[in-house]
């Protein structure tokens, strides 16, 4: 076999061992989203909506632990499908608390628009944003319970985001893993520059929704 090929395989082989011998945890949950809009500083109608989600953590030195949310939101005067694709890493880790921290790539798609003189026209914000992310859980001594928040925030291409969601989870632990009941409050608020200047009877354009959810999730 010739030299190089041989010395290739046995990079790879070493790699592929290296990769097999680290440890993989993550969590898939869902949660119901019991939401009001408000756009444009008026309140309108209701915009319960679904949110999915799921993470993969792992002990490799340097590499990002890497996450992914989707939430869709329908209302009659504003909607949006937005997914959430976080790279972070575990900055504390301790025995009642951890945190973590680092940068969220948001899409948003399917995305409506407008203002509350009139039904027409529409307008969309389908763009890819950059937001800082950070998530924390504090847990109650001799307890089951966990304190739970997360915060989304950013500014680029016209739009000023906020995605924040404050909570409390029972854990409740299985043969392979540990179950998470969760409920609390979240909020997402939005303002917009370009479509502002696209709809000078309003002067700013603004989606604000608020509200109530509730949700399980699996840890593995």
């Amino acid at each position: 076999m010739n030299k190089s090929v041989s010395t290739l395989m046995a990079a790879l082989s070493i790699v592929s061992t290296s990769v097999v011998a680290q440890s993989f945890t993550g969590d898939i949950g869902a949660d119901v989203w019991f939401g009001d809009s408000k756009i444009d500083e008026t309140r309108r109608d209701n915009a319960s909506a679904p949110s999915l989600y799921f993470s993969i953590e792992h002990d490799m030195a340097y590499v990002p632990n890497a996450s992914f949310r989707y939430t869709s939101v329908d209302t009659d005067y504003a909607g949006f499908d937005k997914y959430d694709f976080t790279f972070y890493y575990k900055i504390l880790d301790r025995e009642l608390m951890t945190f973590d921290a680092g940068a969220t790539l948001t899409q948003y798609s399917n995305s409506h628009y407008r203002t509350k003189e009139s039904v027409t026209p529409r307008y969309d914000f389908n763009e890819l944003t950059f937001n800082w992310y950070a998530y924390a859980e504090l847990y109650i001594p001799n307890t089951n319970f966990d304190i739970i928040g997360q915060f989304d925030f950013g500014n680029s291409k016209g739009i000023k985001s906020a995605d924040v969601l404050a909570g409390l989870q029972y854990r409740i632990k299985t043969r392979s893993g540990e179950i998470a009941l969760r409920g609390g409050y979240r909020v997402i608020d939005l303002e917009f520059d370009d479509l502002a200047s696209q709809s000078p009877e309003t002067g700013e354009s603004f989606v604000f929704v608020n509200g109530f959810f509730v949700g399980a999730e699996y840890n593995f």
